[in-house]
């Protein structure tokens, strides 16, 4: 790509030339970095060839390029005039910047947590990723306790009181597709989704995440629901709307429709995991189950058409209410994380920080310390992201309507982590 001069100027036709040149790059450089990490492309529906063309080559060269586009891509930006373009520009920028630190990552030249969660993630270094801190932590235990009381640990005592939610693996399959499909109806009545959008359901074992969308283009996902650990009736609904109906699933094919074939912006075919756009995803996914329903349409549907479903009985008001308190401490695993990616405990320390004080049973917890191994300072997007997606949408809406419109907007023009700030 020639290097241009500041002085010269550009037709809005040349800008947009230019960036779709350099969006042609990016995505070429993304997929050649695939080669060295399997789970690094997420999704690309984008032209075949530029997957047929791409071959292995070292980090060190990659690493190159990715250096030489950041000076070239500048002297671009210097030439934008026109705001979509602008605003296209820097969503381009951050996700260049990011591919450089994961090479980096894959050399071995790993960050802390924090720093790494700016890095990759776009996420500023005043964010808050720990919530309340560890008195905070505390006090979310000592709630649950009065809620729970009784003998033994209270990470004992939550999960025999959670035991009888469990949904047993013969029923998951009806429980999920129950609550997908409402999820979808919801969606629908909110959203114009495209009349041949469609995904498919597999459950699938010996995963270290719970569940998980592939995107594979023309608004169509495949949906993975991990059978390796026991999942209380609560999860249902949070997944289905979290890799389906509005999250994932949405997500990506309003991406598609709306940036990729609408636009032409070919930068949005292909998903780099360990990039800045995980903030939004994981954040308006985490986001996605507040805004289909109410808490108490939650526990209502629940009560009348799952539980029936999974054959379960139990006070559900009152599960709810713990668990409520339970999500708060996701920014302790966060701390724990941190912890663990810093090298300051190991494994086995992690799990026991999980089971003690974030009341996870011995088996789920050395499966999320997996997950912490494998995908390090990621966690922030899910609750740190969930956090600023739920502050934007809400901040200029005051009916359920105009909160959809800002979701769906959202949605449908991405904004990195840095542009969340309130």
């Amino acid at each position: 790509m020639p290097y241009l001069n500041s002085e010269e100027a550009l037709a809005p036709e040349a800008q947009e030339q230019l960036l779709n040149q350099f969006a042609e790059r990016y995505v070429r450089l993304v997929l050649a970095v695939g080669q060295h990490d399997i789970y690094y492309v997420d999704a690309y529906y984008g032209p075949e060839q530029w997957q047929k063309d791409t071959y292995w080559q070292p980090l060190s060269e990659l690493l190159l390029l990715q250096q030489a586009g950041v000076s070239e891509f500048a002297a671009i930006v210097d030439k934008l005039t026109k705001p979509e373009l602008i605003t296209r520009a820097d969503f381009l920028e951050q996700q260049w910047a990011s591919i450089g630190a994961y090479i980096n990552v894959l050399q071995g030249n790993k960050f802390g947590f924090c720093a790494e969660a700016s890095a990759l993630y776009d996420v500023p270094a005043t964010a808050n990723l720990f919530g309340k801190g560890l008195s905070h932590q505390q006090q979310l235990l000592a709630e649950i306790d009065n809620l729970l009381p009784g003998e033994g640990t209270l990470s004992a005592r939550f999960n025999q009181f959670k035991s009888q939610f469990i949904v047993p693996k013969d029923k998951a399959a009806a429980v999920f597709t129950a609550a997908v499909e409402v999820a979808r109806q919801i969606t629908r009545t909110h959203m114009q989704l495209p009349a041949d959008e469609s995904f498919e359901i597999e459950y699938v074992n010996d995963k270290v995440w719970t569940a998980y969308n592939w995107y594979k283009g023309n608004s169509h996902s495949l949906i993975q629901l991990n059978q390796d650990q026991p999942l209380g009736i609560e999860r249902y609904l949070e997944l289905a709307s979290h890799e389906g109906y509005p999250g994932h699933h949405v997500f990506n094919l309003l991406q598609e429709r709306q940036l990729v074939d609408a636009k032409g912006w070919l930068e949005y075919a292909i998903y780099p995991l360990y990039s800045p756009i995980s903030y939004l995803s994981e954040g308006s996914a985490n986001y996605a189950l507040s805004l289909i329903m109410s808490d108490e349409q939650i526990l209502t549907f629940e009560q009348d058409v799952l539980m029936p479903l999974a054959g379960l009985k139990g006070d559900l008001a009152l599960f709810h209410k713990v668990l409520k308190l339970v999500k708060q401490l996701t920014y302790y695993e966060n701390y724990v994380c941190q912890q663990l990616t810093d090298n300051l405990i190991d494994a086995e320390t992690a799990e026991q920080m999980l089971i003690e004080g974030a009341l996870y049973p011995e088996a789920r917890a050395q499966q999320r310390v997996q997950f912490f191994l494998h995908n390090r300072s990621y966690v922030i997007n899910y609750n740190v992201g969930e956090d600023a997606v739920a502050a934007w949408v809400g901040s200029k809406a005051s009916s359920q309507a105009e909160k959809w419109a800002r979701f769906e907007a959202l949605l449908s023009r991405p904004l990195n982590a840095s542009e969340l700030q309130l």
